[in-house]
């Protein structure tokens, strides 16, 4: 049943309105003031208004732009009925309030009904699509609790299988054959890409859901990049890879979540490095500009193809570069980079070249404080 509101101050108006647009499944309310119309649109769940403009006291324009203005009719759809004519400035005037369109006075029937019914075939559209809307939310959140549940509690024994494999390896070591060591390894090796899995997933579910917790607090960007480095250097090495750093003198401390930026930092590194050749340089940049502290992860590898780039922060996603060595990798870690990254207030993004590289960049507000930080709510994806 569609409740249509009826706006006009000359009575013969709105019965002849009436008349042409009774029927069935539709309850017709009148008003013959702005404030009347008001008073019915704040009460009642409409599917659509038809406002005179023209009227005392308070006239079309005035009415529509206080219902646009408030939660209950913002999404109301308005068709303006008039004797104005056509002049561009009242029609524009009439779009700028939140008008759909414009009934001309003296009004044509089959027109008048065919916009009417066009407009409530829009309005059942848009309530449809809401509640769908509202069920996929509710199914997020259903998939996020499950995902968080699931990968919190299958860490905990993934990390007694890593840890007991490692035990065994120490304490059989002199009697374990080549292939048997191989085969410990292997076990550690995918105890691990498990357990990196589990860990971004748990992140992706906090993130959704509006539960992960950033602690913001001014920190210096030397000491965490340095940190990095440090975290990254073993597996560096293992492909002789150099990390050079150049950190610009005098910059200011910054209020980031320490944890958080570390895995944006490591992270960055860490790809740099998968997706280098041996014997090559990854370079970590840190420069000021202007209210903005700017860090860059330059590789010598491989490059992204143009038509990857769009590709990179989608979650799961997989471009047509491969690491150099064979190391596998989540599909989730530049996701959580980039929602990390945007809740800090900065911004992260890349420039590649096939054959020469690529450097990843991102940026962090110098003179952010908790006010002006991004909730992480409103993130979800």
């Amino acid at each position: 049943m569609h409740k249509i509101l009826l706006v006009d101050d000359r009575t013969e108006n709105l019965y002849a309105l009436e008349n042409i647009l009774a029927c069935e499944n539709r309850t017709i309310l009148k008003a013959s003031s702005g404030e009347d119309a008001l008073k019915i649109a704040f009460s009642e769940d409409l599917s659509l208004i038809l406002l005179d403009v023209q009227m005392p006291v308070m006239d079309g324009f005035e009415v529509a732009h206080l219902l646009k203005q408030t939660n209950r009719t913002k999404k109301t759809p308005i068709l303006f009925v008039t004797a104005i004519s056509k002049e561009k400035k009242y029609m524009l005037k009439g779009y700028q309030e939140g008008c759909i369109d414009y009934l001309f006075k003296p009004l044509d029937i089959d027109i008048t009904q065919a916009k009417v019914n066009t407009l409530l075939k829009f309005y059942e559209q848009q309530r449809e699509l809401e509640f769908k809307n509202i069920e996929l939310a509710k199914l997020n959140q259903e998939k996020n609790y499950f995902l968080g549940v699931a990968s919190h509690d299958l860490r905990n024994p993934i990390g007694n299988i890593i840890s007991l494999v490692n035990i065994l390896e120490d304490e059989l070591r002199d009697q374990l054959s080549d292939d048997l060591r191989e085969m410990l390894h292997m076990m550690q090796d995918s105890g691990r890409d498990m357990l990196e899995l589990l860990n971004n997933l748990l992140d992706v579910s906090k993130i959704e859901s509006g539960n992960m917790n950033l602690k913001f607090k001014n920190n210096s960007i030397a000491e965490i990049i340095q940190k990095s480095i440090n975290d990254n250097i073993r597996t560096a090495n293992a492909k002789q890879i150099i990390l050079d750093y150049n950190i610009a003198d005098n910059l200011p401390n910054v209020c980031f979540d320490r944890i958080h930026l570390q895995q944006v930092l490591n992270n960055l590194i860490s790809n740099a490095i998968k997706f280098s050749f041996g014997n090559t340089h990854v370079e970590i940049n840190v420069r000021l500009k202007k209210e903005e502290v700017i860090i860059s992860v330059k590789d010598q590898g491989q490059g992204i193809p143009s038509n990857d780039i769009h590709r990179v922060f989608l979650p799961f996603a997989r471009t047509s570069v491969s690491s150099t060595n064979g190391e596998k990798s989540t599909g989730l870690g530049l996701t959580i980079a980039k929602r990390i990254v945007e809740a800090h207030g900065g911004n992260i993004w890349l420039s590649s070249e096939v054959g020469k590289g690529t450097t990843f960049f991102f940026s962090l507000p110098t003179r952010a404080n908790q006010k002006e930080l991004i909730p992480i709510e409103i993130l979800k994806r």
